[in-house]
């Protein structure tokens, strides 16, 4: 799935659950070291907790989700592009970069 983009929402495997893929969004660009590998994704649940950035149509430049969705930033994980089944959607810039931002603030970053 190398033609996943930064704020791709893509279907990857669930590495939190008993279910067979999760959402995410994909935050890293080609600069991330090994990017013919992997990205860096945070990932999407469709449970609202506080801290989580909504996902909402006007989010999406183009596709979307089925559900009410929310990205959670502080489960940033690499995910292999082989691993990653497809992409559902794809993000506006400035709600990638909300995302990002709001991951960089868990990591001591502000």
């Amino acid at each position: 799935m190398r033609g996943a983009s930064r704020g791709s929402v893509v279907k990857g495997p669930d590495l939190f659950a008993d279910h067979d893929y999760r959402p995410y969004v994909r935050l890293s660009d080609d600069t991330h070291p090994f990017s013919d590998e992997e990205a860096l994704y945070v990932a999407v649940t469709t449970t609202a907790r506080p801290s989580a950035v909504p996902l909402v149509a006007s989010d999406f430049a183009s596709g979307g989700l089925p559900k009410d969705s929310y990205a959670n930033p502080w489960t940033v994980v690499p995910i292999r592009h082989a691993d990653i089944q497809r992409t559902e959607g794809q993000l506006v810039s400035s709600t990638t970069d909300e995302i990002a931002r709001e991951a960089a603030n868990y990591l001591g970053v502000e």
